[in-house]
């Protein structure tokens, strides 16, 4: 029966993939369809304005006759006709038609024709470089899409750039406004790096149009004054958008990574593997200007992952610096003689203000001077105790973090377990349904002081008592993939003991023999368990476990070798 199972498990996969492929290719079918359709009714307004001399009228008459003919069509409406008629304008060769080579074609078979061949060749080239490989691409965007371009971009190089990324990478309508916004195409491939010596020449241009500078961190609710470790957490919690803005084909590893060199312990701060560039990717974060020794802890690092964790079938691992890049000679005379490839690229917290609006602000200085003279207007009027008192207030105010200590309460922690603990627990155990066939006797469950339990109904009932509940016992949720099938008589698997401190005016998170016992992820009571905060814990565990699985393959198969020599 298990061969059984296995065939038609094989042939199901096979067959879903025919229909995501189908239905891809027929919604491309239909869409470019709509294109064409879009662009004729665009290029036909355009010819009449050059002949005709039409206006704004004529193209409002022509949308409610249009809608009245096919009132079940939608995007006909007078706005939409201007934007067909833009997108005409735009990609005068989008249709499939081949006017100039079938009438040059035709000329050359007249007798006496003074056309060659070799002329007709040329055109035919220069019309497909211009016509065939534009419609390609875009005719694979949605048509909204076009409307966003149009109205956000002016050049045809820069629109070309947006078309190409939103086909790469299926961006949203509201993913590639951010994107233009954003202006990735003067940030995308801007890094400083070493690839042009390090890497074979089609890795290293991949490698380097995948890296920006700068990198735009502005969903981060933090500024300039933060700290490294500041930085990689909320980097973390936002893993989402970061991977959003780091482009396609990241996938994330971990943070805190740890690499352990014959007895000594490394943490690098964010490991990622890109399978398009088929690598791992380190990157290394530092909040002041770039130094020279930076490149030195990166090369180690990059060095260490070679050695103890990249695939044989695994290319170079490449390692990136975000800090802050003044000095760009420095950066090159850095790099210089550094055999692994790495890059080093900025990041910035917030776009820079709109240039029309520079001229309009004041000056920081203007700005100081101003608050510093209201102030001391303040203080004249004071006294001794107001003044002090309101100087405490003031240095309360200068206080960056909103990290207000909340004592914990009975409904808090229930609170806590019922919207953010008890959830959190049902998407590991299901996640985790992804190694029953590698692994046999699995089991789960949880331990809380001399409670010991596989039953999430048991520790829904400890949490509705509130005596035991205050005391504030750490919860333990153990995950126990015990026998790994294919490890033959080896007692080989994996022991998972995930903690959950709850302190007085805080709660974390602890696994065993990670991070020096020391919890990876604190929050505060008035602080959710955020969906972004489980997918950490989540990716942890999960990674935590492949990373054992991986371990384990490497033993066999070292075992089998020993055994055949």
């Amino acid at each position: 029966m298990a061969g059984i199972e296995k065939d038609y498990y094989n042939i199901l996969e096979g067959l879903k993939e025919k229909i995501r492929l189908a239905r891809q290719k027929a919604a491309l079918a239909v869409n470019r369809e709509l294109l064409q359709v879009y662009w004729e009714i665009g290029n036909a307004i355009l010819q009449q304005q050059k002949e005709e001399g039409w206006g704004k009228k004529i193209i409002s008459r022509l949308a409610k006759d249009l809608k009245s003919e096919f009132d079940d069509m939608k995007g006909l409406s007078e706005r939409n006709l201007v934007y067909m008629q833009t997108f005409a304008g735009t990609w005068p060769h989008y249709p499939f038609t081949q006017p100039p080579v079938a009438e040059t074609q035709d000329e050359l078979k007249k007798p006496g024709s003074t056309i060659t061949q070799p002329a007709v060749a040329e055109l035919q080239s220069a019309e497909n470089k211009a016509g065939v490989i534009v419609q390609q691409v875009l005719a694979q965007i949605p048509w909204t899409h076009h409307t966003v371009i149009l109205d956000k971009l002016k050049t045809e190089k820069e629109r070309l750039f947006y078309i190409k990324k939103t086909a790469e990478n299926g961006w949203s309508k509201s993913v590639l406004l951010a994107q233009i916004e954003s202006g990735l195409h003067l940030r995308q491939g801007n890094a400083i790096t070493n690839f042009a010596h390090t890497l074979p020449a089609a890795q290293s241009d991949l490698a380097r149009e995948t890296l920006k500078n700068p990198y735009l961190f502005d969903f981060l609710s933090i500024g300039e004054e933060m700290q490294e470790r500041e930085l990689e957490k909320a980097l973390i919690q936002h893993i989402k958008k970061f991977m959003l803005e780091l482009g396609r084909g990241f996938a994330y590893v971990g943070n805190q990574y740890n690499l352990n060199v014959e007895g000594d312990d490394f943490f690098l701060d964010l490991l990622f593997y890109n399978y398009h560039m088929h690598c791992f990717v380190v990157f290394e974060l530092k909040v002041g200007e770039f130094k020279p020794e930076f490149a030195g802890k990166l090369n180690f690092y990059i060095n260490t992952i070679n050695d103890q964790i990249k695939g044989r079938d695994d290319k170079p691992t490449i390692g990136v610096l975000l800090c802050k890049t003044p000095n760009e000679t420095v950066v090159k005379y850095s790099l210089q003689g550094i055999d692994t490839p790495m890059g080093v690229a900025d990041y910035e917290f917030t776009n820079a203000l709109p240039k029309q609006l520079k001229g309009e602000m004041p000056t920081i200085e203007e700005l100081e001077q101003e608050i510093e003279k209201e102030i001391n207007e303040y203080k004249e009027n004071l006294n001794p105790v107001d003044a002090r008192l309101q100087a405490i207030k003031e240095k309360l105010k200068g206080i960056k973090t909103d990290e207000i200590q909340t004592q914990v309460t009975f409904p808090i922690i229930t609170k806590l377990y019922k919207e953010g603990l008890r959830p959190l627990f049902e998407e590991v155990i299901n996640r985790f349904s992804v190694f029953d066939e590698d692994f046999r006797d699995i089991h789960y469950g949880w331990v809380i002081e001399t409670l010991r339990t596989d039953k999430l109904i048991t520790i829904d009932a400890y949490f509705e008592n509130e005596d035991t509940v205050m005391q504030r016992k750490d919860l333990i949720f153990s995950y126990n993939l015990p026998t790994f099938k294919k490890s033959g008589t080896e007692p080989l698997g994996e022991h998972l003991r995930l903690k959950i401190e709850m302190q007085e005016y805080w709660y974390g998170f602890k696994l065993e023999n990670y991070n020096n016992q020391q919890p990876f992820l604190k929050k505060l009571y008035h602080q959710p368990l955020t969906t972004e905060d489980k997918q950490q814990i989540i990716d942890l565990l999960m990674n935590t476990v492949m990373d054992r699985i991986e371990w384990i393959i490497e033993y066999l198969k070292n075992k089998e070798a020993r055994s055949i020599n």
